[in-house]
């Protein structure tokens, strides 16, 4: 499946802390240009992506239903059969607008950013009073209308002990899928490292109990930007297994498409220690920042028993493929 991953634009109703967008959105703005694409625009790339032969699309921002267009964007899509997915912070999602322009679709799914367990963390994190209420009645709406819904956390030193928290919350929504991600060093994260970015030692006792926990609740989980090593016992909810081979095309707001596969690639990184791993070809790595930051030693070899190594890596092969 070719995928399109699209930002309409970087205009957001939520000012989350560990956002990445801050430094693409800056740039525009001092080049004095438009940070949000026009409907025209969006139309235009959209076309240019179907020629290419795309079956999917990942309409993303900024927040993509704060625009006006949004229903005529949902049409567009359907119009050429492409399965959807929408990548959102929930909080309009039980306006009658976005029911009306999604309720009749049947493939489009429902990213939906939730970061604490209560308003207390995810508000702070979003610095928006009242978004947690607004994205949980969102996530009820869509589950509602009996749409898939998956729930994207991303990690941070701030909600690090809700995340346990976090998964028996999607289970009393009725979600049963939640990827959580590690936080990128870059734009607002950038601004507040300090405060957004943990080390894989200080999580690695949550993401062991949110294991447990997501296990007991038979709600699936997926980690991205999580090495194997940081999790052992679970290699198989690494996420980046199930992009080894992927195919995603990306535009940036007024900017050239390019490979998203192969820019996640490079812009991840290794220690000395990776080349010792037996998983050392399945991982990607850390973010950069965190390697310039902290350092590699947190990761520790992964080492089969030498009489089953070649078995196993078979058997990983043939799951991705």
């Amino acid at each position: 499946m070719l995928t399109y991953d699209l930002k309409v634009g970087y205009s957001c109703n939520n000012k989350c802390k560990h956002c990445v967008i801050d430094d693409s959105k800056d740039k525009l703005i001092e080049q004095r240009k438009n940070i949000d694409l026009t409907t025209e625009e969006c139309m235009e790339q959209i076309d240019a992506a179907l020629k290419k032969g795309i079956d999917h699309i990942v309409l993303t921002g900024g927040e993509v239903t704060i625009r006006k267009d949004f229903p005529e964007l949902i049409k567009k899509c359907t119009d050429h059969d492409l399965a959807i997915t929408i990548q959102t912070n929930g909080r309009n999602l039980g306006d009658e607008r976005i029911i009306n322009a999604v309720k009749d679709v049947i493939k489009i799914r429902f990213v939906i950013a939730l970061h604490g367990k209560e308003a207390e963390v995810h508000d702070s994190i979003t610095q928006v009073l009242g978004s947690f209420e607004q994205t949980c009645n969102g996530v009820k709406a869509m589950c509602n209308l009996g749409k898939l819904v998956i729930l994207k956390v991303v990690i941070s030193k701030i909600n690090a002990p809700d995340l346990s928290g976090i998964v028996e919350l999607a289970a009393s929504l009725g979600v049963n899928y939640i990827c959580f991600a590690f936080p990128h060093g870059q734009g607002a994260a950038r601004k507040n490292f300090g405060e957004v970015m943990p080390t894989y030692s200080y999580l690695k006792p949550y993401l062991d109990q949110l294991i447990r926990i997501g296990k007991k609740n038979c709600i699936n989980i997926e980690f991205e930007a999580i090495p194997f090593c940081i999790i052992p016992q679970a290699m198989q909810l690494v996420g980046e297994l199930k992009y080894f081979d992927g195919d995603t095309i990306c535009t940036q707001v007024k900017e050239d498409t390019f490979q998203w596969d192969e820019v996640r690639k490079s812009i991840k990184s290794k220690g000395e220690n990776c080349a010792k791993c037996d998983m050392n070809e399945f991982c990607e790595g850390p973010w950069c920042e965190y390697v310039d930051t902290f350092g590699t030693d947190e990761l520790k070899p992964i080492v089969f028993p030498e009489e089953h190594r070649d078995k196993i890596i078979e058997k990983i092969k043939e799951y991705l493929k």
